[in-house]
This record gives C-alpha cells, structure tokens and sequence, in this order.
C-alpha cells in the first residue's frame, strides 16, 4: 500500500534554494528552526551523509507532550526535494494511522525567491483512524505544516553575519 496524500501547504521564501536546501537537508539544522523539535540524532552508517535511506530520530515535543519519531528518508533529489518515512514513534501515530511520512520540495520561482511545499502522507487505520482524520488529525497535520513553513521562512530570511541574505 501507498500512503495517500493527507494536506499540503506552501510558503514563498524570500532566499534562494541554496540557502534553504542545507535547512531541510542538514538533520542537525532541524532544531534551530523546526518548531516542535528538541534533539536530532542521525544513524550513520559508516562515514557517509545523510542522503536516501539514512535515518534519524527526532526528539520532538507537541502541545506539552514530549515523544520521538525514527525516520528513514525515503527520496532525496538533491537541492530539490527530500522526503521520509516514520518508522517508530512514541506519540500514539501508528493505532490511527498507516504509512505517515512527509515531504518538502523547494521550487525556485526568481532571483532569491523559493517556493517551500510540505506535504504530510498516510493511510488512516481503521474506523477510529478514518474518524479522528476527520475530525481531528488533518487539522493537526495543518498547523503542524503552517507553523514549520513560518518558522523555516523566518530562519532562512534572517541576515547572516556578513548582513546578507
């Protein structure tokens, strides 16, 4: 089975792909501008980097309630698009839903201008899983969305020492 594509948002970024691709690609990155993330820990296999099938968990915290996710990256096309697939997590996912993962893709749409499109992917899990998606998870998944595209649009637009973009 295919995880079905749940919600996406996109955002314009005032910076060019160069500057935004290490951001989503870098997993260390993650916690300066990923707004629920505390910690970021890479499985490194060997002296490689991250790129498709590294993994790495994520020490996350949602509305007070601290949790992990492992993801595996699931589709890397360099300075272009990353995605992953969670394959543990600690915050309850997995009894509602099959398949979670997300994407972003970065378009560049002019000079110092990218288009930020994240994507979140699933399979709800049963009636209770089709229900809460319903009711709550799509609601969840979207403000997760818009308050990740903020943030990351605030870090990428702020001024580098030098006083550039």
């Amino acid at each position: 089975m295919t995880a079905k594509l749940q919600g996406q948002d996109e955002i314009l970024v005032e910076a060019p792909v160069e500057r935004l691709w290490p951001l989503i690609a870098d997993s260390t990155l993650l916690a300066e501008w990923g707004p629920p993330v505390r910690a970021v820990q890479i499985f490194r296999q060997s002296d490689q980097g991250e790129g498709l099938g590294s993994r790495r968990r994520v020490e996350a915290e949602f509305d007070g309630k601290r949790g992990y996710y492992v993801e595996r990256r699931t589709e890397h096309l360099e300075g272009r698009k990353i995605a992953y697939l969670i394959e543990e997590e600690s915050f309850g996912l997995f009894r509602v839903m099959t398949e979670p993962g997300f994407s972003l893709e970065l378009v560049s749409v002019g000079p110092g201008k990218t288009r930020v499109i994240f994507s979140f992917l699933h399979n709800p899990k049963g009636l209770l899983g089709h229900i809460l998606n319903v009711l709550v998870i799509l609601r969840q998944q979207r403000r997760n969305r818009l308050a990740a595209l903020a943030s990351l649009k605030l870090h990428a637009e702020k001024p580098d020492r030098e006083g550039e973009r």
